[in-house]
């Protein structure tokens, strides 16, 4: 069969990988001008150095299987940082608290003796243990859950920074069932979710008293997950079956295309125009999804010129505090590759639905206002010797309540209407790298199944 895979990110050449290997002639139309995506490496200083992801879950396997395919398996490797993060409030770190799953703590002594939550909100949140069952319906946002059963300064401090920085989202937008899958699980099937959390750390083999289970949480490559990309395109322009790439195409009717499948491996803005005319129903539903935009520094600074040189991966800043930074990672103390005894390697995260300071400033100003927030936490004696700026913008779908219904109607309106499109990637069943991979094999499964 001839197959095109319109967009050139981690999902759609998954896709084209497990098609090529079946024998299939793809085609992938990339408008850009690189393949790879938001998985991408560049240049700060001599290094490159991840401008997208700098890891994936290792928890769950389809990067680490896509790896093992790919012959990477065995390059896999794991942050090294002695402390997982820190957390701001009001100039000061904390700790993350031990126990603590996806924001939600489920040690309440490891809770009050970090010092982030004040002693009436700690209290408040032992009172998830004894409230009765919280009415979920078919879906509620993250923020309406968490503060009904944990109040709202561990959902402010603890919750949001986690889960609103990693969808670069409102929390009281955010689906909990879709947003926060793991934490929807298990409110499901326990009154607290207190409990609930204690009972899967028990289940995953972490003790209460310890930070994370003994296995990895993330995983990256040496040089960075954009190693992942540069194989997988070596593979797919390899052998007697390589697979044709066109950069800079844009594709503006599917049904200029000739091939027996195709596979939409784009945002959701760009999609839903693409389907207009040979679905309207799911261009419609397209439509009504959210992005955010993000912005990022990397600067690298003189190890000497840094006090303290940060022991954790980074810190995460919640949204109540106002600042404009949501995050800063710690590359050369995090992962191993980005080591250097006389240099100090951070990178500066801002943006979430809803907070456009980061849009409306120039690089300069951005970097300014970032680099000065963080010398509210940190000493910083000297300017940076090399900065690089990265805008991500309309990048992150927001996956808001009701998203998992939205995205069911889509994928049936698809099905009944145009059966041979395939849609892939971050705007429907999760957006990190594992799960954009999921979705491109499972379509190029169905394909070659068909």
């Amino acid at each position: 069969m001839s197959i095109a895979v319109v967009g050139g990110g981690i999902a759609g050449l998954s896709a084209a990988f497990d098609l090529q290997q079946a024998g299939h002639a793809v085609t992938i139309l990339e408008a850009g001008d690189r393949l790879g995506g938001k998985i991408w490496s560049s240049s700060v200083g001599d290094r490159l150095v991840d401008a997208g992801p700098d890891c994936f879950l290792a928890r769950v396997p389809e990067a680490i299987q896509l790896c093992e395919d790919l012959g990477l398996g065995h390059e896999l490797t794991s942050p090294v940082s002695p402390v997982p993060a820190y957390l701001h409030r009001d100039g000061e770190l904390h700790r993350l608290p031990e126990g603590t799953v996806l924001g939600v703590p489920t040690d309440l002594d490891a809770l009050a003796e970090s010092g982030l939550i004040s002693p009436d909100g700690v209290a408040r949140a032992a009172e998830d243990l004894e409230l009765p069952t919280t009415t979920m319906g078919d879906d509620i946002s993250v923020g309406a859950y968490c503060r009904a059963r944990l109040g709202n300064e561990v959902t402010d401090r603890l919750i949001d920074p986690l889960l609103g920085g990693i969808n670069a989202s409102d929390i009281d937008r955010l689906s909990l069932r879709a947003g926060a899958p793991q934490l929807w699980a298990a409110a499901s099937k326990n009154r607290s979710i207190i409990e609930g959390l204690r009972e899967v750390r028990e289940r995953s083999g972490a003790s209460l008293g310890s930070a994370a289970p003994s296995q990895p949480v993330f995983h990256s490559l040496p040089g960075g997950v954009a190693r992942m990309v540069d194989v997988l395109v070596e593979h797919l322009m390899a052998g007697d079956n390589p697979v044709e790439v066109k950069l800079g195409r844009t594709v503006e009717n599917l049904n200029l295309l000739e091939a027996d499948h195709v596979v939409v491996a784009t945002p959701a803005y760009v999609t839903g125009p693409l389907l207009a005319s040979a679905s309207p129903g799911a261009a419609e539903l397209l439509s009504e999804i959210d992005y955010a935009s993000v912005a990022q520094i990397t600067i690298e600074l003189p190890r000497d010129a840094v006090d303290p040189v940060l022991d954790a991966s980074g810190i995460l800043f919640p949204r109540v505090d106002g600042l404009v930074m949501t995050a800063s990672t710690w590359f050369s103390t995090k992962w191993d590759h980005y080591a250097d005894p006389d240099c100090v390697l951070i990178r500066l995260t801002s943006g979430r639905f809803g907070d456009h300071r980061a849009l409306s400033m120039d690089d300069e100003s951005l970097t300014a206002t970032l680099l000065n927030e963080l010398r509210g936490v940190i000493d910083i004696s000297a300017d940076p010797a090399q900065v690089r700026v990265v805008r991500w913008t309309d990048a992150f779908p927001q996956y808001v309540t009701g998203h998992n219904w939205r995205v069911d109607e889509i994928f049936k309106a698809v099905q009944r209407d145009a059966k041979n499109v395939h849609l892939v990637g971050a705007t429907y069943r999760g957006i990190g790298i594992p799960a954009c991979i999921r979705s491109g094999r499972d379509a190029a499964a169905a394909i070659i199944g068909s």
